[in-house]
């Protein structure tokens, strides 16, 4: 399948893309500040997620499939609830904390932490249960442009704009 297109959009350039935990959905951010989840078997478009206020870069499945996070240009990451059918109320906490743009985002293998990369050098832990910034890392030269969590370990891995990739080991409380 081919997802979007002149009748369905994205209007501008996708930048960010990925997979549901089970293959059934496939989710893009793009340049037009909407999200867009579409069914992969049938390539139908199930949702247009908008509520951010410029270019939404990373996109990232929730481990359980049920909710989706979103990081952009403006500042901010989304967490959507997919179970909300109305894509205007889908919209259940928006986080802020970074003071430059948000370029990567991603989960925890538990699905409790949210992890986000940054123009402004840092990554940021989040709490999913109340959207506060928990941990800041600090550590690269440039921008943060990629977070990869191992899904069976506590490490995670970060590249930057300072031609550096760095491994993390996480230690998580409750």
């Amino acid at each position: 399948h081919t997802y979007g297109g002149p009748d369905f959009g994205p209007n501008d350039g996708v930048t960010g893309i990925v997979l549901s935990p089970d293959g059934k959905s496939i989710a893009m951010g793009s340049l037009d500040m909407a999200v867009r989840v579409w069914d992969t078997e049938t390539g139908r478009l199930l949702r247009i997620l908008q509520a951010h206020s410029d270019s939404v870069y990373s996109v990232a499945f929730a481990p359980d499939g049920r909710s989706l996070l979103s990081g952009s240009l403006d500042k901010t990451l989304k967490l959507w609830d997919l179970s909300v059918m109305n894509n205007a109320m889908a919209c259940r906490m928006t986080l802020q904390g970074h003071r430059d743009y948000v370029l990567s985002v991603g989960f925890s293998p538990s699905g409790r932490w949210i992890v986000s990369g940054s123009k402004d050098k840092t990554v940021q832990f989040w709490d999913v249960r109340n959207a506060q910034s928990c941990l800041t890392l600090q550590g690269h030269q440039n921008s943060v442009i990629s977070v990869s969590h191992s899904p069976r370990t506590n490490h995670l891995a970060t590249g930057a704009g300072d031609f550096c990739a760095r491994i993390w080991k996480m230690t998580y409380g409750a």
